[in-house]
């Protein structure tokens, strides 16, 4: 009888001990997130795919209204990021970026790339990793933080 209860609290504090088991951060984050506005005309999205080899692309398209369908490009960017506690931090070393005021998109190859470029954006992490929050900098106009979401 001892024994049967010994064994019984092993397994339980077994199988508690996974369950509390916390979230990977680099592994929970990999995936393609995406911020959606709508738009009176149009919509704008802001995407970004993070790569399990530490490399991160992304890109601000203009889409059909209510729609997936990509009109145009008003900026690319690569990098790199790392993970600081509850932030992602995103270093972009390449940028290409709509250049001409006359235009709200252009075609991806019509962006004009940047030279020697480097740039970095904070991301707050919430507690479930379902949701990405830029953080603005100090003395930075931003509006209320709208949540980045996991589409992949």
């Amino acid at each position: 009888m001892k024994t049967n209860v010994l064994c019984f609290l092993l397994l339980a504090i077994l199988v508690l001990s996974c369950n509390n088991e916390d979230k990977n951060p680099d592994k929970t984050l990999i995936g393609t997130w995406e911020l959606v506005t709508k738009g009176s005309e149009f919509d704008g999205a802001s995407t970004f795919e993070i790569s399990t080899d530490g490399s991160i692309k992304g890109m601000n398209t203009i889409r059909k209204k209510g729609s997936r369908e990509v009109l145009g490009y008003q900026s690319v960017f690569s990098g790199t990021y790392s993970i600081e506690g509850s932030n992602l931090i995103i270093i972009k070393n390449e940028a290409a970026y709509l250049t001409n005021p006359d235009f709200d998109y252009v075609d991806k190859e019509d962006l004009t790339s940047i030279e020697d470029y480097l740039d970095h954006e904070r991301y707050t992490i919430n507690d479930t990793y379902s949701k990405l929050y830029y953080s603005c900098a100090p003395n930075e106009l931003c509006s209320p933080p709208k949540p980045y979401l996991k589409i992949k």
